[in-house]
This record gives C-alpha cells, sequence and structure tokens, in this order.
C-alpha cells in the first residue's frame, strides 16, 4: 500500500468573487452551456478517482484533491501528442468536448483563487525543469500563459534544488505540507506541481465551550472516543435510503461542506459507490431548508498517496510506460510520467475548515529510443464529506472518515 496515512475524505467544489470586467467575463464564461459540460467533465472525474482510491485504501481516512489532480494533469495534457493525448482525453472526459480545456482552467484557476470575507483559496503552479533537458517554448507558455504556472530552470544535480522544491510546495500550502519530495532521481528532467489552500470560518460556528468528549463508532464497529462540536442552525438537509446530509456552509456561502453519514446497514462503501456526476447532480437537487442541530466530530488529518496504479486503472497507462509515452509537445527528448504524487491536509474545527493539497507529476527522459423541532443530525460512525462551491459546482476535494483523529503531531 502506498499510502502514509492519516487523512480523511473532502470534496471541494470551489469559485471566488474578482473584480472588475476580468470577474465577469470569468463568471459569464463558467456559466455558459460549455462550461458546465467542462466543470461536468471534472465532476465525472472526481467521482471515478475517488472510487478508485476507495477501492486500493486500506486505512481509515483518507482525503484528495481532484481539482489539485486534474490542474497538475492538465498541465501535462499539454505536452502529450498522438494516443498518449487521447489517453488524457478519455481519463479527463475531455475528448467529447469543443470547448479549449485550457481557456476553462485559466477561467477556474480565477475563480478559485479570488478571497472573499472569511475565506481564501490560494492556486499555485510551478514547472521545475532540468537546466539539461531541452523543453519546447510553446509547452512553457501553454502552461504560464492558462495555468498561470511558474518556471524554474535548476541543476537537479545540485542539493538545493530539493531544498527550493519543498520550500515552494510549503509556502504555497502555509506550511500545512511542508514537502513533497524526499530526494531528486538522477533520470528526473521535469517536475509539475499544483498547490492548493483552502481556509474559511462557518457561516455559523460551532461553539468551542459546547465541544465535548464523545462516542464514534469505527469500521470495526468500536466505540472509540472523540472530540464532537455541537451546532444548531437552519441549513440544506436531506435524508433517504441511502445517507442523511447536511450542507454546511462558510461565511459569504461561496463555499460549502455536504456530510453524508450512512442509514441503517448502508456503509460508506455503499455511498461512494453509488456517486457519479448523474447522481451527485441529482442529489444537490433534494436538499431542503431545515432546522438542524449538528453533532459532530473534529478532526485534523494528513493524507499521501502515490496515485501511479489509480490513474493506470482509469485509462492513463500510456503516459507511464517509458516505451509508448508521447510527450513530443515537450520535449524532442523522449520522456514518461515516473509518478503522480498526492499529499493533503485538513482541519475541521469549531470555527471553520483549513485545507491544502499538493500534486506533483515527475518525468523521466526513457532509455528507449532516445501523476418545528431542529433535526438531529448525529454523526457517529464513519461518513463521507464534499467542500463545494456554490457557483461552479467545481469539486476541489472529496473523502471519508472512518476514524476521526484531532491531535495531529
Amino acid at each position: 500500500m502506498k499510502t502514509n496515512l492519516i487523512i480523511l475524505a473532502a470534496i471541494l467544489l470551489i469559485a471566488c468573487d474578482n473584480t472588475g470586467d476580468e470577474s465577469s467575463n470569468t463568471d459569464e464564461f463558467l456559466i455558459s452551456k460549455s462550461a458546465q459540460l467542462l466543470v461536468q467533465a471534472n465532476n465525472d472525474f472526481a467521482f471515478e478517482f475517488l472510487q478508485e482510491i476507495n477501492a486500493a485504501e486500506e486505512e481509515a481516512n483518507f482525503m484528495v484533491s481532484p481539482v489539485s489532480l486534474s490542474l497538475a494533469l492538465g498541465m501535462a495534457y499539454n505536452g502529450a501528442a498522438g494516443t498518449t493525448k487521447t489517453a488524457f482525453e478519455q481519463v479527463l472526459n475531455y475528448n467529447e468536448l469543443d470547448e479549449d480545456v485550457n481557456t476553462f482552467n485559466k477561467h477556474l484557476i480565477n475563480k478559485l483563487s479570488s478571497a472573499t470575507d472569511g475565506s481564501v483559496m490560494e492556486i499555485a503552479n510551478s514547472m521545475w525543469i532540468n537546466e539539461l533537458f531541452p523543453v519546447k517554448s510553446e509547452f512553457i507558455s501553454l502552461n504560464q500563459g492558462n495555468y498561470f504556472a511558474e518556471v524554474a530552470n535548476k541543476d537537479f544535480t545540485n542539493p538545493q534544488t530539493l531544498d527550493d522544491i519543498n520550500g515552494w510546495v510549503s509556502d504555497k500550502t502555509h506550511e500545512k505540507i511542508p514537502s513533497i519530495l524526499n530526494e531528486i532521481s538522477p533520470d528526473a528532467v521535469l517536475y509539475l506541481i499544483n498547490a492548493l489552500y483552502f481556509n474559511a470560518n462557518w457561516k455559523y460556528a460551532f461553539d468551542e465551550e459546547m465541544t465535548y468528549s464523545g462516542s464514534f463508532y469505527n469500521e470495526l464497529d468500536e466505540n472509540i472516543n472523540v472530540q464532537r462540536m455541537l451546532m444548531t442552525a437552519t441549513v440544506p438537509y436531506q435524508s433517504n435510503e441511502l445517507f442523511s446530509s447536511v450542507v454546511l456552509p462558510y461565511e459569504k456561502d461561496k463555499y460549502s461542506m455536504a456530510i453524508m453519514s450512512p442509514k441503517g446497514t448502508q456503509t460508506t462503501e455503499d455511498i461512494i459507490a453509488a456517486m457519479d456526476g448523474e447522481q451527485w447532480n441529482e442529489w444537490l437537487g433534494n436538499y431542503s431548508d431545515q432546522e438542524v442541530t449538528v453533532d459532530m466530530p473534529k478532526f485534523k488529518l494528513e493524507y499521501k498517496n502515490e496515485l501511479n496504479d489509480e490513474l493506470i486503472n482509469m485509462g492513463l497507462g500510456l503516459a507511464f510506460d517509458a516505451g509508448l509515452a508521447d510527450f513530443s509537445r515537450i520535449s524532442d527528448m523522449r520522456t514518461y510520467i515516473s509518478f503522480v504524487l498526492q499529499k493533503t491536509f485538513i482541519d475541521v474545527m469549531e470555527s471553520g475548515t483549513e485545507a491544502a493539497a499538493v500534486t506533483i507529476i515527475g518525468f523521466e527522459t526513457t532509455s528507449v529510443g532516445d501523476d418545528p423541532q431542529p433535526i438531529s443530525f448525529y454523526v457517529g460512525q464513519p461518513f463521507v464529506y464534499v467542500i463545494k462551491e456554490n457557483l461552479t459546482g467545481s469539486i476541489c476535494f472529496v473523502g471519508k472518515v472512518g476514524e476521526p483523529e484531532y491531535d495531529l503531531e
């Protein structure tokens, strides 16, 4: 198992308000029919990615960031050609879209990374290039112009380069993810990195004085002691045969977190198995505002996963094949993806939520040829949660909590 575990599940749909004409243009674009098709494609990818992670993960808690992964893969896509490019389009659900993906991602980044009162979402992209590796100027300009990627040409044999990469990651995540690499492979020629940082206050905060020590039944049906938060507010709520759920808004209603607690004999496995873009949209239409007393665990978790197997299972195997990968739009030298690694962090507390994600894609050269009464909503067992942005519906984080923890060293 290629996992460093302690984290959970989240889904982050994000958008922010900019000011001026650029903001209006971005908003108009993102609510257009063509952009909504791309949002749907991203969400379909997010849920398929979640199901792949869930099928392989043996730990109780995990969290992934589909939006961080899709943006990193979007940069890599700009370097793919031939059947490798087709594989990216199929995995990312871009194969039936006419809209330019780069234009969409540029507007999405602008929307996601705009601040509003009580919340902040920061997105950063970078390209770290071995100074001996010849990269085509069009690949660099596409990622600079559409992903606002920083470019660093470095001596990969110099230990300072590793420190510089990890320092960039730490800085862009406000030190929540202090490093992403332990070493630089002698064959490494290029790293594409996406970093996300999210910090938002609840619209209806939990009272710290009401936090108490209470029960939670983990996946082994063991009764464990956790810190539990209490709050009563009028929020979107639904209950069906599969789960009961609330949507907790953050300040200014730009973001929200959906929490889905299994009902009866149902499990988080059943919820995740049912998730796809169409089903998600149907669920979103079934919430209604209710007065709800929310009693849920407080948690702080970290997660790390190399995503090679999941992406290969989803259809991106060509990109990882040293003999078959075609990244000729990056360089005339033969290259392939050696790894895709993601680290995430989340802290859900009384005042709000702080989260971060980093996705790094490593490229190496190939040796062939030349990644009424208040309703009681008591979360007392493993649950799934989604943090979403309410204008675009784009999904940024998704995960599961099987055993809440808070005192993270």
